[in-house]
């Protein structure tokens, strides 16, 4: 499975613009969810390249890490996790410190992904340092996401 989109929120003085991309993990798949009983879990790589557009300074947003998918059979629904580290380009935009460069972004989704490709989401996510540096306090996003599985 692959999937590319675009992603679009807001949260904690920041407008976010994303592109993403997901991939399959099967070695993670095998060496994690199988092995511990979670197959109806789909293990997955999400990578984002974006913008946090403030009222005082912009942000790039780069992040690489592994979801986990679950889908439900009856309905063309699927709930993702997801834990990625990140780098940003101004720790100290839109008047936050948010400490330094690298952060963690900790995230949970809904989708609506019926066959034909077209995948339509919210996602809610946190960004933070998880107290690498003295200031970490954090960002709330909450977006929408449009994307399309090939």
């Amino acid at each position: 499975m692959r999937e590319t989109g675009l992603r679009s929120g807001s949260g904690d003085g920041f407008d976010v613009f994303e592109l993403y991309y997901r991939r399959s993990a099967p070695v993670m798949q095998r060496a994690v969810l199988d092995r511990f009983g979670l197959r109806r879990w789909n293990a997955r790589w999400d990578m984002v390249l974006g913008l946090w557009s403030g009222s005082h300074r912009d942000t790039a947003v780069a992040a690489v890490g592994p979801a986990i998918e679950r889908r439900l059979s009856a309905a063309p629904l699927r709930f993702t996790l997801g834990l990625q580290p990140t780098l940003i380009s101004r720790h100290d935009g839109n008047g936050k410190d948010l400490g330094g460069p690298l952060q963690f972004t900790s995230h949970v989704g809904v989708a609506w992904a019926p066959r034909g490709g077209l995948i339509l989401g919210l996602r809610l996510q946190h960004t933070s340092n998880a107290r690498f540096y003295n200031s970490n306090p954090g960002v709330d996003i909450a977006s929408v996401e449009i994307g399309y599985a090939f």
